[in-house]
């Protein structure tokens, strides 16, 4: 939103004294809810499980300190990425966490990522501003050519769906969503069947060793 309204100050289609307009604000929250929804599972899938293991608690702390770090920075006028304030957060949880490992190779491509977004971006909007500049037919074909890189990159991200969630992802998950009580249940039912089990296996063992002593008796 902050961007578009400087653009429309600098173009000289706004007040410098007018705020954000309202159709500013539907179109990027339209943008920011169709991403999410088109391929956001992939960031979330990374976030979730890639970086370390989220539990509820830990989940609640990043996104309160998100949170806390996005209010601060916006009034004090600085623009920060939510994915990274986030991914910020979350690494700093899963440290504070006894006994969670970090997959750094994970925070490293996440990184990486960070330092190819700002020069890719300014590539893009410094083509589309060119061929902009051809009037409406450079507005259109920006609108084209936007329209088919965003549905490659959709059918794209649909070769994994999310319901191939590894087992690893899958058990993560079910911690987030479990409540301490329900996973000391699980847990006391999973050492239940343990321990019955192994007592199964110990009266077959018994009983066959029994069998046999008696067939060698008999010979």
């Amino acid at each position: 939103m902050g961007v578009i309204t400087l653009t429309l100050i600098a173009s000289g289609a706004q007040s410098s004294n007018q705020g954000v307009q309202f159709w500013v604000v539907v179109a990027c929250a339209l943008a920011i809810a169709l991403g999410t929804y088109t391929g956001g599972w992939r960031i979330i899938r990374t976030l979730g499980s890639g970086l370390t293991e989220i539990r509820a608690t830990q989940g609640f702390a990043a996104e309160a300190s998100t949170a806390a770090t996005i209010l601060a920075s916006s009034h004090l006028g600085f623009a920060l990425s939510t994915t990274q304030v986030s991914s910020g957060s979350i690494i700093g949880a899963g440290l504070g966490r006894r006994g969670s490992k970090i997959q750094w190779s994970t925070a490293g491509k996440i990184v990486i990522a960070w330092f190819i977004t700002l020069p890719a971006a300014a590539a893009v909007g410094a083509v589309a501003s060119g061929i902009a500049r051809f009037g409406i037919i450079g507005l259109v074909i920006d609108a084209v050519v936007g329209a088919v890189v965003i549905l490659g990159l959709y059918l794209w991200s649909l070769r994994k769906p999310h319901g191939q969630a590894s087992a690893i992802e899958v058990d993560v998950a079910a911690n987030a969503v479990y409540t301490r009580k329900e996973l000391r249940d699980l847990q006391r039912k999973k050492r239940a069947e343990n321990v019955a089990a192994r007592r199964a296996e110990l009266s077959r063992e018994r009983t066959l060793r029994r069998m046999g002593a008696r067939k060698g008796g008999r010979r």
